[in-house]
């Protein structure tokens, strides 16, 4: 790298850092009111370059720490380089749209091209003969196309104003990805198409945490579900803006006493959706299938909480 220095009125003034091929990675503007102006050209996936540019005042009147910055306008440069990068990164033409609402969800698709699958499973060493020869003309993909499917509306998700700042602290947490049951394997030529929302954002004492629930689909059927999570160090949300979800929780039960089923009948969130005719008997096992979501009021007290979802039992013919 060559490292040049430009001079105003005796002063340095500029500092440029170019790499061996000629093309700029860094700039140090110091103008005449002191401000000065730092950008880094980043090269996007796509060999786009980003420019990131942070701003700071240089006071020497205050010797022990003469420049100073300001969180609001880093945080604002951050999440605008996070922003530019995802487009950059889109390879064709695009626009970023903005997630406001924490109940939008968010779509996009992916197919899978020999090119991708091979250079995927080279670059973390999955050398498996099904991803590597194809078998009566078919090749096979990994799973793990199911979280690199979801990546890109993950990486919208956490660029979004629900998440607000704080992308440069970001800490994975986990990824949890359930197939389900009787999927077959993924090939090549294969179209997924993924729909993902934010499932929490909750203050942590180390800071906020974020949980991204996506679910992908091929040939309109579910192949599998991801979840992930991440921690945004020592940045925090509004307590009126933190909430959970909890999706699909199954909850068995049997009543032992007609006495228990009327109890159960008499709720008003409590209602026969088909053949009300038919009631319940005791001893029979109960599947309740629900979705809550819980606001917070403070840290420790809900404001809300909301709970819809199915019930179903065991009958002759099966589940009803």
């Amino acid at each position: 790298r060559t490292a040049t220095v430009h001079l105003g009125s005796g002063l340095p003034s500029l500092l440029t850092i170019v790499d061996t091929n000629g093309v700029l990675e860094l700039t140090i503007k110091c103008d005449a009111d002191r401000t000065i102006r730092l950008t880094i050209y980043h090269k996007s996936l796509k060999t786009v370059v980003v420019p990131f540019s942070l701003e700071f005042t240089y006071n020497p009147s205050q010797n022990l720490t003469p420049i100073h910055g300001s969180k609001q306008r880093d945080d604002e440069s951050v999440r605008k380089l996070c922003i530019d990068t995802w487009v950059a990164n889109a390879g064709v033409p695009t626009v970023f749209e903005d997630v406001v609402d924490s109940n939008t969800v968010v779509k996009s698709s992916l197919t899978i091209t020999e090119e991708h699958s091979r250079g995927f499973c080279e670059s973390v060493g999955n050398q498996a003969w099904q991803y590597t020869f194809a078998r009566d003309g078919i090749l096979q993909a990994p799973m793990e196309y199911a979280h690199i499917a979801f990546t890109r509306n993950m990486l919208r998700l956490l660029q979004s104003s629900v998440f607000g700042f704080g992308q440069v602290n970001v800490v994975h947490l986990y990824n949890d990805v359930t197939l389900e049951d009787g999927a077959r394997s993924l090939i090549l030529g294969d179209e997924l198409i993924t729909s993902a929302r934010i499932d929490g954002l909750v203050n942590l004492v180390p800071g906020k945490k974020i949980t991204l629930y996506c679910t992908i689909e091929r040939h309109g059927k579910k192949v599998a579900t991801v979840k992930s999570a991440f921690l945004s160090r020592s940045h925090y949300i509004d307590i009126d803006n933190a909430f959970e979800r909890y999706p699909q929780q199954l909850i068995t039960i049997m009543l032992p006493s007609a006495a228990d089923i009327a109890a159960l009948e008499l709720n008003e969130w409590f209602i026969y959706c088909e053949d009300t005719a038919a009631t319940l008997k005791p001893n029979t096992p109960i599947e309740f299938c629900l979705d809550s979501e819980y606001r917070y009021k403070s840290t420790n007290v809900y404001s809300s909480i909301n709970t819809t979802g199915t019930v179903t039992v065991q009958g002759q013919n099966g589940k009803r």
